[in-house]
Parts: C-alpha cells; structure tokens; sequence
C-alpha cells in the first residue's frame, strides 16, 4: 500500500482483481477446450478454411472468472463500516445496489449458456434481457423510489415527458412484438474459440448494469449506435418477415480468401405483402441487394442477409476477414466521438439543461 498512498483500497483491489482475473480467463480458457469439445460444444469456423473444431460458449469461463472476482470484492467497498466502524449508518441501498447488479448478471449468464445449449429461437431470445433486467429494476425501484425516465424532445409528442420504465416492462413481458435491445455478437480475428451468446449476454447486461446504476443509461445507449442499427436492420429477419437462415455471417470465397456478403435464397411467393413491401423499400433505399430469377420450382428471390456486417460489405465490396476487422472497430471508435459530441455538445436539443 506505501506505493499507492493517494489511491483508494477498494480501487487498488478492483485494478488487483481485474488482473487476476484476466489471467485466470487466458489460462483457464485454454485449458478447458478439449472439455467443451467432449460435451460437443463445438463447431467449425465458417470463415476459415480449417475444418477444426472450435470450442464454442466460451463466455461461460469469462463470465464465471468476472463473478468471481466480483464476489470477493463485495467487502471491500463497506471495509470502514465492516471492520474500522467509521461510518454512521452502514449504506444498504448501496450493498442491495451491487448485490442485484450480479444477480442480474449471474442470471443473465445462465439465459445465455441455456441459449448457447438448447438454440433458442430469435423471439425467445428477444425476451432473455427483459427477465433478466427484472431483479436490477426492482432494486432500482427499490433505492431511488422511482423508474422514471425524461424522454428526449423528439419523443416527447409520442410518449410525454417523463416515461415510467416499471410499468412498461411489466405491460410488455410475454409480448412477442416488445422490441427489446439484443446482444450483437462480437466478430473477433483470428477466432480461436466461440464465446457464444453467453459473453453476448454477460457483456451486455454488464454495461446495462454500469449504465444504469450510474444514471448514465441514455449516454451509454448511444455508444452502441452500431448495435442498435444493426438490430433495427436486422428486425426484419429476426420476426421471419423475410426468410432468416441460422448463420448469417459472411460467406468465404476460397480462391480469393476474401469475405463477401451471406444471402438468403426463398420461393418468392412465399414471401408475404409486409416482406415483400420491406424488401422493395430496403432495396431502394440500397440497403440490401436483391437478386429474382427462375428456377425448376418456380421463380426465386434471393436478398443479403440484414446484418452491419453483411452492408459493410455491400458497400466497400469483398475485403479480408482482418481489414473487415478493423473497418467494424474504426466503425466503433467514430460512433464513440460521435456519442461523446453528442452528449456534450447537442445534449440541449434533446434535453432541458
């Protein structure tokens, strides 16, 4: 502690687990492969030209090493009013605050390992983050005594002026239609191994919490823009109003070793009006690609599968797995300067300040 005289015990144990933790998740990752491929949570790397197996619901270790550490440094935060007594009145809503945080991740890990496992369908996995968020929002309700939220300007004339997120989530659950913010998976080079859902859901619901619980929730929204856009483009295949196929990622050509986009290929009457209307839409307004042609069985349509990914490649054409790489986290590094312009620069246009 002599090296550290200015920085607080709880933050010097956090930065202390942070790295055990992450060594714990590089060792232990690699140590349990073969276990996963035993329990046939595998699967092969579409993008790849290997046929190897690759260990898959990776999330599960990284999610278990952060409960961990978490777990252990539940007491360090209260140690004055634990063991010093130097605090008048011990801070309840501030344990129940951490305490439902981790209930909320932990159960957030579990949905997502069962997805992972038991292939949930979209419409069920739309509903996974809205029972998990149950326990954080009653805890939330529970310490500041409302779950009230001020709608931005825009919004004001559709949902008034404050908007009471209690109510909503208790309306909408079991609602197929409810339009919930889903985890996107994250697109790593070079893969080495499946982090599955289980990290999509881990991840998320962790930024939900920090989001949350430090009242910064509509900030932390608009850093995941790309995400938010990428599942708005993707509703339409997520409801099955245009065919959706298991896999949408890019599709590997393997003479030039290069991505390009993934399609869905459907009977073109067996689209409805509504698929059909979208897709005349997207197409004019050159968000997705269409090809129509015949066939033995009749005419075809054939569109690119409505993922960010697949309309980056769409507009800057076929690219490698690794600059694809790099152009999906410059993407993510421009909508972050962008957040923060907008939350310190245009934030009057949306709010009262």
């Amino acid at each position: 502690m002599w090296a550290f005289p200015e920085l607080p015990l709880p933050l010097l144990v956090n930065l202390i687990g942070s790295l055990l933790g992450f060594v714990a998740t590089v060792t232990l990752i690699p140590a349990f492969r073969s276990h996963f491929i035993a329990a046939r949570l595998c699967g092969q790397d579409l993008n790849k030209l290997s046929r190897q197996q690759i260990p898959e619901s990776q999330g599960v270790i990284s999610g278990a090493v952060f409960l961990i550490i978490l777990f252990c440094f539940i007491p360090f935060p209260f140690l004055n009013c634990f063991v010093e007594q130097q605090c008048k009145a011990f801070p309840h809503h501030e344990f129940v605050a951490l305490i439902g945080a981790l209930l909320a991740i932990c159960c957030m890990i579990f949905l997502g390992f069962a997805d992972d496992v038991l292939n949930l369908r979209w419409r069920h996995k739309l509903l996974l983050p809205t029972a998990a968020s149950l326990p954080l929002l009653m805890v939330y309700f529970t310490n500041f005594g409302n779950t009230t939220i001020v709608v931005p300007k825009p919004f004001r004339w559709i949902l008034g002026l404050h908007l009471d997120l209690e109510c909503d989530v208790k309306k909408r659950v079991g609602d197929d239609s409810c339009h919930r913010l889903s985890s996107s998976r994250p697109y790593r080079y070079p893969s080495q191994v499946f982090v599955g859902d289980t990290f999509c859901y881990f991840a998320g619901m962790t930024f939900a919490v920090v989001g949350i619980l430090g009242h910064f929730s509509k900030t932390m929204l608009l850093f995941f823009m790309p995400q938010v856009f990428n599942f708005l483009y993707s509703l339409p295949q997520l409801f099955h109003i245009i065919p959706c196929p298991r896999h949408r990622i890019p599709r590997l050509n393997t003479k030039t070793g290069k991505l390009e986009m993934s399609y869905s290929k459907f009977k073109t009457k067996s689209l409805s009006f509504l698929g059909t209307f979208i897709l005349k839409v997207a197409e004019s307004l050159r968000l997705v690609t269409v090809h129509r042609g015949e066939s033995e069985d009749g005419a075809f349509t054939e569109c690119n599968n409505m993922t960010l990914i697949n309309l980056l490649l769409k507009v800057f054409g076929p690219i490698h797995e690794r600059n694809l790489t790099l152009l999906l986290l410059l993407l993510q590094i421009l909508s972050s300067a962008v957040t923060f312009s907008i939350r310190y620069q245009l934030v009057r246009l949306f709010y009262d300040v």
